[in-house]
């Protein structure tokens, strides 16, 4: 096991997010109990709400594009009071890995 220099956001969608998600696409399988996505971030920290505002709209638009959603589809307007009532996070600070094998990345 190795400790990870890195801390964690873990993002779900929230209600608000699942009904526009589905107005725009009546075919699409989202819900509020779907998968979480991680964001790793800076292993220290201190306020929540500072991290949160300073990744919220490179979360948003990973999430959205995720959906299939290009930015022309997105609310004109998009703050942290906004992300904050579609996402409902998590921050941590501890990420360990299990695996022996070397972690891979892939620029997205």
């Amino acid at each position: 096991m190795n400790l990870v220099n890195r801390g964690f956001i873990q993002v779900k969608p929230k209600e608000k997010l699942v009904a526009w998600a589905a107005e725009k696409n009546s075919d699409l399988l989202l819900h509020a109990d779907a998968e979480a996505t991680i964001y790793l971030i800076e292993e220290d920290f201190w306020d929540d709400d500072v991290v949160l505002k300073k990744y919220s709209k490179k979360i948003a638009q990973q999430e959205f594009d995720a959906l299939g959603f290009g930015q022309a589809l997105w609310p004109e307007t998009f703050q942290i009071e906004d992300f904050e009532a579609w996402f409902a996070c998590e921050l941590g600070c501890t990420c360990i890995d299990l695996l022996k094998e070397p972690l891979l990345k892939e620029t997205i």
